[in-house]
């Protein structure tokens, strides 16, 4: 019997979808830490933390510029109608963009309120146009079930943006470099989204309507009303938190605070986002049949929490000395921090696939105030502690581990009242 299940298992529909969106990320992820400990011998610690801040901006541009609509493309039952969204968060954050560049313009060029050259501004606002493409068109292959465009593009991105980052540093061109290899990674990876919107838009071009186009946004309005603010203040927290941790402490020190980060997400990127994207697509499924979420829930809390454990076990315990030893002596620090915030990223990369449940359930208000407060955990001592305490390496580290710890057990509590939610959905669909 469990033979025979093993097998019903291996040849499922989910199974292939999962395999194919694993093996992309896979490759995606392994090309770009196979290169990580040549770029950290390559790169300062400063030019890093440049670059990563440059991320976190386009990060947060490209988040809010759609109004988060595209996170409700697998939800229409018909295809038509979910198109109709798809062409309208293109157009709409297209305006955006255009915007946000004159913003930036008039006060940097005009006002000198913030001084920005226009080489970057002009990567910034490329960058954001190609992460919301990725974005939309994520979101629109999940529905489609076209899973090798979203592997492959993960693989695209991450070869020619660390192969560019190792060619430039060869041409002295510095943070400048990672910069433009991160844009032009981003941009030649989105370009096959844009041929795939080309066709889908071939085939539904007929069937637009501005008064449908209305009644769809509307019946999904709960994504702009109350799952963006709630993205807001997630990447507007990291963009606050990246700005604090540079104004008090140096690009030094966010560099290496960021690469620990990205080193600790390894397993969130090798798996915690296929994962979510099935668990996503196989949820919204389950609701259009009236079926249970409680047992799609527990066995994905149970295979992400048994993934984490060893990984994140050893960071806690040798963090500085793997990272001195795999990225150079320099990266030593980073490890350090690595160790402190083992604990606090292994809960959440159990969280995250699963994240988009309070979409699914209509539970936005909830996550919201939850991602206040998780914000506010993280915000309020990079900001209070180097006032009192002042910004020596020290601080950070106390800082850190303060934040660390709080927002561990704040997000236990979280992943029990998502269970508790998906208990309630079931407890309505059987009565």
């Amino acid at each position: 019997m469990p033979l025979n299940r093993i097998r019903q298992f291996t040849t499922s529909d989910v199974f292939k979808s999962f395999t194919v969106l694993f093996s992309g990320t896979l490759m995606a992820q392994v090309i770009g830490y196979a290169i990580a400990p040549i770029l950290t011998r390559l790169y300062s610690n400063a030019e890093m933390g440049e670059m990563l801040y440059y991320m976190r901006l386009i990060a947060f541009i490209s988040s809010i510029a759609t109004l988060r609509y595209e996170a409700a493309l697998p939800l229409p039952k018909r295809d038509d109608h979910s198109y109709l969204m798809y062409r309208f968060v293109y157009l709409f954050s297209f305006w955006v963009l255009v915007f946000i560049a004159c913003f930036l313009l008039v006060f940097s060029l005009v006002f000198g309120f913030i001084n920005l050259k226009p080489w970057f501004i002009l990567s910034v606002i490329l960058g954001a146009a190609a992460m919301i493409i990725i974005n939309v068109g994520t979101s629109w292959a999940v529905r489609t079930g076209s899973y090798g465009i979203i592997s492959r593009q993960k693989i695209t991105n991450s070869l020619v943006s660390n192969a560019l980052k190792w060619g430039f540093f060869f041409l002295n061109w510095k943070s400048f470099g990672l910069i433009f290899a991160t844009l032009l990674g981003f941009v030649i990876s989105a370009l096959e989204f844009v041929w795939d919107f080309r066709k889908t838009h071939h085939r539904f071009r007929t069937l637009f309507s501005p008064r449908k186009t209305r009644v769809v946004l509307k019946e999904h309005r709960e994504f702009p009303l109350l799952n963006l603010p709630h993205v807001f203040i997630d990447n507007g927290r990291d963009m606050l938190l990246a700005t604090l941790i540079l104004a008090y402490f140096g690009e030094a020190v966010y560099g290496s605070y960021g690469h620990a980060y990205q080193m600790l997400r390894i397993p969130l990127m090798l798996v915690g986002v296929s994962v979510g994207q099935l668990f996503y697509n196989r949820s919204s499924e389950a609701m259009h049949k009236k079926k249970e979420l409680t047992p799609i829930l527990s066995k994905t809390i149970g295979v992400l929490t048994l993934i984490s454990i060893v990984p994140f076990t050893i960071l806690f315990f040798y963090g500085t000395e793997i990272f001195g030893f795999v990225f150079g002596t320099t990266w030593g620090i980073a490890g350090t921090y690595a160790e402190t915030m083992a604990f606090w990223l292994m809960v959440n990369f159990v969280l995250s696939p699963i994240s988009a449940l309070p979409l699914l359930l209509n539970k936005q208000r909830y996550a919201l105030i939850m991602g206040v407060v998780s914000s506010l955990i993280q915000v309020i001592p990079f900001w209070v502690f180097p006032l009192l305490y002042g910004k020596s390496s020290d601080v950070f580290i106390l800082t850190l581990q303060t934040v660390s710890y709080v927002q561990a057990i704040w997000l236990i509590f979280t992943l029990y009242l998502y269970y508790r939610f998906a208990l309630t959905s079931d407890a309505n669909i059987r009565e």
